[in-house]
């Protein structure tokens, strides 16, 4: 192992050639009209930091380590030599997390949704899914080339009466998949799980649940939807998520019974012909479930006191669950294309920076703003007098 003194004069000596030649003055300032300074003038409600584990000492202390011990990464796909005892840890503590029996552990957030979902659903499949299932979900569904129907937003009683026009047109049976998300990834709203379970096990329905904006902020411990609801996992095939919302590092994760699990080692294509997700990266989400405690809890009551906010003091209208920690919200006048792109050119001039998208306005909160009574105060009123615009 170099000692400290080597291991600094080498990195001073480290000078790589570019891989891709690019003039970047030319780019500077189209790179800097999308860069965020947080500071005294600025606060970012655009990156997803809910429980602040992107700023935790702990982690950052924990994945400095590894680096130490095993590099910045393997370079390796899991199955020959990029597997490391820190992924097997991993993958068994989120199995236990997520009460299932087992996980594994993708190399990127988008692959890992994508991935699942072609490793099982095949062109001979129906699959459904709401009509505004997020891109990752319709990658998947795109390389696994199944029949695709369509349902109304979070409405169990359209997905049941889909499944019926289905089933009465079907001279044999055929395998059958429901793709939901806990959160939507678009309008914030939360998943009536129950009922959705309800019309799959009427139907004998294979169900995935995508939980990328749910796991960390819903449940007592940040479990999820199945905590939240008090229902039993093994009533779901399979639950997928993203590590790079509110867990705060890189990657994804898939997890099921076993059987379903050892499928993707063999079928999973971002889990086979990826490079494995980097060491210290793994050990920053072992670090962020050790961390968790009350997080879950605390961001949920932000969540809701925002949102009281936002409808009571703004007269907004809030599209997002209460204990959603990011808010998608309108306005309620007629032309509110305009009066959206008024409310964030006015907040962004004054400091405060979030996004703007087709479903409307949206704010990504934090445990550490809500901590912070000046900022807070400071994106409070600016809300309020955007909203008097």
């Amino acid at each position: 192992m170099l000692n400290e003194k080597i291991l600094q004069e080498r990195l001073a000596q480290f000078n790589p050639e570019p891989l891709v030649d690019v003039d970047y003055n030319k780019t500077k300032d189209s790179i800097e009209s999308y860069t965020i300074t947080e500071d005294e003038n600025n606060i970012d409600l655009v990156k997803t930091n809910f429980l602040n584990f992107l700023d935790n000492n702990e982690i950052k202390k924990a994945a400095e380590n590894i680096i130490r011990k095993y590099g910045v990464g393997t370079c390796g796909p899991r199955a020959f030599y990029g597997t490391t005892d820190v992924h097997l840890e991993l993958e068994q503590k989120m199995a236990e997390f997520l009460r299932m029996e087992d996980s594994i552990v993708y190399s990127y957030g988008f692959v890992a949704i994508s991935s699942s979902i072609a490793a099982y659903c095949k062109r001979s499949d129906v699959v459904f899914i709401d009509k505004e299932a997020n891109f990752p979900i319709r990658q998947g569904l795109l390389a696994a080339r199944s029949t695709v129907v369509y349902f109304d937003h979070n409405d169990p009683k359209s997905l049941r009466a889909e499944v019926e026009k289905v089933v009465k047109k079907e001279k044999k049976p055929k395998r059958k998949f429901l793709i939901v998300e806990g959160v939507s990834w678009k309008t914030g709203k939360l998943l009536p799980l129950e009922e959705f379970l309800k019309v799959a096990e009427d139907f004998k329905m294979r169900i995935f649940l995508e939980e990328s904006y749910s796991i960390g902020i819903y449940g007592k411990h940040g479990r999820g939807l199945t905590e939240h609801f008090d229902i039993d996992p093994s009533r779901l095939d399979m639950i997928i998520a993203s590590l790079e919302v509110a867990l705060g590092t890189i990657g994804g994760i898939c997890a099921g019974s076993q059987m379903a699990i050892e499928h993707q080692r063999l079928s999973g294509s971002g889990y086979i012909f990826s490079a494995s997700l980097p060491t210290f990266l793994v050990q920053a989400c072992v670090e962020s479930l050790r961390l968790m405690e009350d997080r879950p809890q605390k961001i949920r009551v932000f969540a809701r006191e925002f949102q009281l906010f936002l409808e009571e003091t703004c007269k907004f209208k809030v599209e997002s669950d209460p204990d959603c920690a990011f808010k998608v919200f309108t306005v309620i006048e007629e032309n509110k294309k305009e009066r959206e792109e008024m409310i964030h050119e006015y907040c962004k001039k004054h400091g405060i920076h979030f996004l703007i998208t087709e479903a409307g306005l949206v704010i990504n909160l934090s445990i550490n703003l809500h901590e912070n009574k000046e900022k807070l105060k400071r994106v409070y009123e600016v809300l309020e007098n955007a909203s008097k615009l």
